[in-house]
């Protein structure tokens, strides 16, 4: 189901910087949209997009680099949406397994000195894969101010979901959007750091079992 907006018949609920200019997104279910929502517009930010797919078809991370001047690190395991996201994008994508991936490797050769990046989006499958992609990343070292997590409970049960929500509040991340749905199947959970995104911005998303139009619209 694409649930995305469009200037031309729909209304934001809750505005950031920049937002009356926006005419569309691209993300499945308004990810994109969450991000800019939950960092006031932000430009020139940083992401990282494990099981990057597509480089623009439900991709939740063209909007911020093509609109807002983000740069980031995307990886994908399928050797053709690689090739196809390299022949489109400006931030390319690498082909790799996110759970043997050297992450820290790949945020010193972007330069990156800060250790807060500003988004984390987890798109992959089946979800205890997902699960230890999550375990293998550097939570220690480096934090996200949003993420997106794509547990898929809907399809596979309640475990792995369950898992990241622990492992996630160990870190200290808000869960603001629980279970969020794509049509009437939950397969998402959406957080924040709450060092970084002011109450008074996540609080109105906070739900659960919510289906993502209905969230911003």
């Amino acid at each position: 189901m694409n649930t995305n907006y469009d200037n031309r018949r729909d209304v934001l609920k809750y505005l950031y910087k920049g937002s009356s200019k926006l005419t569309r997104n691209w993300s499945q279910a308004y990810q994109d949209l969450f991000v800019l929502t939950m960092l006031d517009g932000k430009k020139k930010g940083k992401y990282l997009e494990i099981g990057a797919n597509h480089p623009t078809d439900f991709n939740n991370c063209v909007l911020l680099e093509t609109e807002y001047g983000w740069k980031g690190v995307s990886i994908d395991i399928e050797e053709r949406f690689v090739n196809l996201f390299n022949t489109q994008r400006e931030n390319k994508c690498e082909l790799a397994d996110g759970r043997t991936f050297d992450y820290v490797a790949a945020f010193k050769k972007k330069k990156w000195k800060t250790k807060q990046l500003d988004y984390l989006s987890l798109d992959c499958e089946p979800s205890m894969v997902t699960f230890s992609i999550l375990k293998s990343l550097p939570l220690d070292e480096y934090r996200f101010s949003v993420i997106t997590y794509e547990h898929d409970s809907y399809a596979d049960g309640d475990t792995a979901r369950d898992l990241s929500r622990k492992l996630l509040k160990k870190h200290g991340y808000q869960l603001v959007a629980a279970d969020v749905c794509n049509g009437n199947n939950p397969y998402e959970d959406w957080y924040i750091d709450p060092n970084i995104v002011d109450e008074g911005r996540w609080r109105p998303f906070e739900s659960q079992g919510a289906e993502a139009r209905g969230l911003f619209i």
